[in-house]
């Protein structure tokens, strides 16, 4: 089944993309579009509403379970960008497709050249797990690439730490504090002692678990 002609001028998006010049603000919304629905029509992309269907403009608290599962998984996605890969290796190593996670990453992936590249840094929010100092073992709501790269920083030293004793590492985050996406405060616990304690506290809920069930 053939596509429908993409508007009265332009048989193709292929003809209007090469006689539209590409760096206007209008151009720019349409190619975006036409990246999330390539089926539409010129007509049909001018009305639609890029904000309803761009899930990474979207807060944690606003998605549904399944968008949250997604989003680790193009937050990964992401990250093997950064390093290189390419995007339909990587939506095929996750389950993903292209469509998905242009729609949860928004304007952290575009076109250049013909390659979809990634932005070098995004304030995509994702819930992870946070040794606080105060409230020991608690999740937060992070606001972007930084503060997760800080915190996934902090966890690989906790667990060298933790495993020959050498707090050396951990002296970066004496004293740092990390904002949630509501403004709060959290402080890294780099103290050996509690590390332990909410270690062990983990275990033996992971075991209670097994045996409750």
């Amino acid at each position: 089944m053939s596509r429908p002609q993409f508007s009265r001028e332009y048989r193709t998006y292929g003809e209007w993309l090469k006689a539209m010049p590409r760096n206007s603000r209008y151009a720019k919304e349409i190619i975006r579009k036409h990246q999330l629905f390539p089926d539409k029509s010129l007509n049909q992309l001018r009305k639609l509403r890029i904000g309803d269907y761009d899930l990474g403009k979207a807060g944690w608290e606003a998605i549904t379970s399944q968008q949250k599962t997604e989003r680790n998984k193009t937050l990964q996605i992401l990250r093997s960008m950064r390093k290189g890969a390419n995007l339909t290796q990587m939506a095929e190593k996750y389950g993903m497709n292209n469509k998905d996670i242009i729609r949860h990453l928004g304007r952290n992936l575009y076109k250049e050249n013909g390659r979809w590249k990634v932005t070098k840094s995004d304030s995509l929010q994702v819930g992870m797990r946070f040794y606080d100092r105060n409230a020991g073992h608690i999740t937060i709501v992070t606001r972007g690439s930084k503060d997760r790269s800080l915190i996934g920083e902090y966890f690989n030293a906790v667990n060298k730490t933790l495993k020959d004793g050498d707090t050396t590492r951990l002296k970066k985050f004496n004293g740092v504090k990390i904002a949630d996406n509501a403004g709060n405060e959290h402080a890294f616990e780099t103290r050996l002692d509690r590390l332990y304690e909410i270690e062990e506290a983990q275990v033996e809920s992971e075991f209670q678990e097994i045996y409750a069930n």
